[in-house]
């Protein structure tokens, strides 16, 4: 058995990059950061060539005693909201019905994917996302049972965010935008519930793209009344989001740096950083 270590080895996985740091101590410092470059035209799937560069970072650390978490980015995972079902229970059934909201969107292709589901309170809809079950194979096979270091979690980017900045999330409900490259991924939120989630390709580079998109999901909403608030992370984009974009109260969430990384330069970890 692993003894349990105070280091940890938090990863973030995106098409063309591979980060990761090596956190230790019980006030968490970097002891060791870097980033591999991906090719996202490696193979058939976006994810190829993160792996490729990720089984090759593994190869360093087999003498070392780590608990590895790794986030995804939402380049990797898809979304939908699974509605109450009536008549429904037991994990089996609540897992088939997550399935079936997602072959109503992609079709037989669903088929192949990993399906997990969010906890929820009673007759709520519960968020439920999916991966490749080819990406969750590629990533166990970097890190086998019997070796070092240990994969204990593998979480989409969307869920590690929520649960690391939902003390902040106001008790009425509000927005939740996530910006990366070429991604944005947007939750709306009434009190503690999902009321919506859109995970959008696209470029979305300033406050007057991220309204724009706010404007064409507030259409979508299904609330009598919506949050004008939104919590935005945004870590590759700099500077602090203006206090109002349009109609929007744009709010950036810090991430508290552990010792070792700068708030200049070292925005690629901060992904990672949300596995904390």
């Amino acid at each position: 058995m692993l003894r349990l270590s105070r280091e940890r080895l938090l990863v973030s996985l995106a098409p063309d990059a591979v980060s990761w740091l090596k956190l230790g101590g019980y006030t968490p410092k970097v002891l060791a950061r870097h980033t591999a470059q991906a090719d996202p035209a490696c193979g058939r799937e976006s994810w190829q060539g993160a792996v490729t560069a990720l089984r090759a970072a593994a190869e360093t650390w087999r003498k070392d005693a780590l608990a590895v978490t790794i986030v995804l980015s939402n380049h990797f995972v898809r979304y939908v909201l699974v509605p109450p079902g009536a008549g429904v229970s037991g994990t089996e059934e609540e897992h088939a019905l997550a399935r079936f909201y997602f072959s109503k969107v992609h079709g037989e292709r669903s088929r192949a994917w990993d399906v997990r589901l969010s906890d929820a309170g009673a007759n709520a809809p519960r968020l439920a996302c999916a991966i490749d079950s080819a990406l969750l194979d590629a990533l166990r096979a970097c890190f086998p049972r019997q070796g070092r270091p240990k994969l204990v979690s593998v979480q989409p980017l969307l869920m590690s965010a929520f649960n690391f900045w939902r003390r902040q999330f106001p008790a009425g409900g509000t927005w939740f935008l996530l910006i990366e490259p070429e991604r944005a991924c947007l939750g709306l939120l009434s009190g503690r519930n999902w009321v919506a989630v859109q995970n959008a390709k696209g470029h979305f580079p300033d406050e007057q793209a991220w309204a724009d998109l706010l404007d064409r999901e507030r259409l979508r909403a299904d609330l009598e009344r919506v949050p004008d608030t939104v919590l935005v992370y945004a870590p590759a984009t700099s500077g602090t989001p203006h206090a109002a974009a349009g109609a929007w109260k744009l709010q950036r969430l810090q991430t508290a740096l552990p010792t070792g990384l700068s708030p200049h330069g070292d925005s690629i970890y901060l992904t990672a950083l949300t596995a904390t």
